[in-house]
């Protein structure tokens, strides 16, 4: 709470609103996002990485076969102010065998950097020619895993166009 001149004003929590990222690919256009393809840098020190190896990039400004520092940009503390984080990424998402797909602000990520909306620093599983996701469900209070039916061979070509609509379904556990 706060006082100013005998006014009583409560401060609210910044209370970010969460994308799934199939929504992020369904609103996809070249001139404001950049897809990428790669995987995160094992930190054996530390447990967490921030270092991302591009393998494929929709936009040439991001060269593949270069590793990038990752952040995420969104609203961020009790006034929701729009920050640039950096990512911590557990190391069960490191290495090679983890491979990942990131949307990127194509404005933002200039300068040896990647910038994802908030809550995409790891992006999802790009693995075995597919993507996959798991998304928290406040109903039930569980992690649900979701996989997308196109190909991931097929995705960058649409990404290639300029867009990315894709249909989603629930794998069952």
């Amino acid at each position: 709470m706060f006082c100013l001149f005998g006014v009583i004003s409560e401060s609210k929590a910044c209370d970010p609103v969460y994308t799934t990222f199939n929504e992020w690919l369904n609103q996809y256009n070249k001139n404001d996002y950049i897809i990428v393809e790669g995987y995160f840098k094992s930190e054996t020190e530390t447990h967490y990485s921030s270092k991302f190896k591009v393998t494929r990039s929709s936009d040439p400004s991001i060269k593949s076969n270069q590793e990038y520092e990752v952040f995420e940009y969104g609203p961020f503390g009790s006034m929701c102010e729009m920050l640039e984080m950096e990512s911590s990424i557990k190391s069960k998402l490191t290495g090679q065998e983890n491979p990942r797909l990131l949307i990127l602000y194509k404005g933002r990520s200039i300068n040896g950097k990647l910038v994802t909306p908030i809550f995409w620093d790891a992006g999802v599983d790009a693995s075995n020619n597919k993507i996959a996701e798991k998304r928290y469900d406040y109903a039930s209070r569980l992690y649900i895993s979701y996989e997308c039916i196109t190909p991931l061979d097929e995705i960058w070509k649409q990404i290639l166009k300029g867009n990315g609509i894709l249909e989603w379904v629930r794998i069952k556990e």
